[in-house]
């Protein structure tokens, strides 16, 4: 808990965040808002919440809060609101469990649930001539829980096709997923994996990993002795 208005009286309550707590009305000498109030905050990630600057300010009993007019939702962004309490001293808790995450559409609108990103996307060539493919699915902050993971490939063309997965794997919770399959001809294929959840909405992720696969033998490496003279 901390007293959040304190910063704000020392101008006399005359600032922006002044003005949305009350301070404005005592010129800064004591708090106003007697019963309490919630104070909503934002950020581009959970990491990133600007606590400096209050985005709205309701009263304690409110349950449901409208954000101003003037605050943006640009299309194709990402937004994390944070709603603290502050009691009838002024004092703000500090607490987290009051967030959450607002998808804006490239139209503008709010984004369907859908499943998050995977993250931690690689692929190799192994030993025993398998591409192998990992990657790590987090179900933090989800709009919509997955039912599976489809991967994508562009079987060696250079394009890869999101109209028809080359497998898929079950979802089974927050943990590392790995997908083997064996490519015959040689050259670079590319691959990707996205999420999907139980009424097929995909989350449209852009990542993409490449392998190189050759099929014919290496060089016979040359063997040089040394030896002391």
């Amino acid at each position: 808990m901390e007293p959040g208005w304190i910063k704000e009286a020392l101008f006399a309550g005359q600032t922006a965040n002044g003005f949305k707590l009350g301070t404005a009305i005592t010129l800064g000498w004591f708090w106003a808002r007697i019963n309490g109030c919630r104070i909503v905050y934002r950020g581009g990630s959970m990491e990133e919440i600007d606590f400096e600057h209050i985005l709205a300010v309701v009263n304690a009993e409110t349950s449901e809060i409208e954000l101003p007019d003037y605050v943006p939702h640009e299309p194709g962004q990402v937004y994390f609101y944070v709603v603290r309490c502050a009691n009838r001293c002024g004092r703000i808790e500090r607490t987290l469990q009051a967030a959450v995450k607002v998808e804006i559409d490239s139209e503008g609108q709010l984004q369907k649930p859908r499943p998050n990103d995977v993250f931690g996307l690689s692929a190799r060539r192994r030993q025993d001539g398998k591409n192998e493919i990992v990657w790590k699915y987090c179900p933090i902050e989800q709009a919509s829980g997955p039912k599976e993971m489809r991967i994508y490939s562009d079987n060696g063309t250079g394009e890869i096709d999101y109209r028809e997965p080359i497998a898929t794997v079950a979802y089974r919770g927050r943990r590392f997923y790995r997908y083997e399959n064996e490519q015959p001809g040689e050259g670079w294929y590319r691959f990707a994996v996205r999420a999907m959840d139980a009424v097929g909405t995909e989350y449209p992720s852009t990542q993409t990993v490449s392998v190189e696969v050759q099929n014919k033998a290496g060089e016979a490496i040359e063997i040089v002795n040394v030896s002391g003279v």
